[in-house]
């Protein structure tokens, strides 16, 4: 009898701790892969601030080209390049906005 006991017990014990080491492995994928997600929209946030500056000192080149073309200081300025530049840098960062709402909504 003591020995159908010994036998349960075993069992159960190994039951468990299989069910236990399940349920760390799959907490354990969960958590790498929250941190992958993580590290993901880390760097695309980098990403979007270093453009996000790269635009801002397009428009401030802008704004001075114009002020001296106004005030008659400069004949020419290289406004189309400027111009591509925005426009590239403004798409760009909008599409790294979408890249990291899709990535908020796994």
């Amino acid at each position: 009898m003591s020995e159908n006991k010994e036998k349960d017990f075993t069992e159960r014990f190994n039951t468990l701790k299989d069910e236990a080491l399940k349920a760390m492995k799959e907490t354990t994928e969960t958590v790498l892969k929250k941190l992958d997600t993580e590290k993901r929209k880390a760097e695309i946030r980098s990403e979007i601030g270093h453009n996000a500056r790269e635009l801002s000192k397009a428009y401030e080149k802008l704004g001075r080209e114009y002020f001296l073309l106004k005030e008659g200081s400069i004949q020419e300025t290289d406004e189309k390049e400027t111009f591509a530049k925005i426009r590239d840098k403004e798409k760009l960062i909008e599409l790294l906005n979408e890249k990291l709402d899709q990535l908020d909504k796994e």
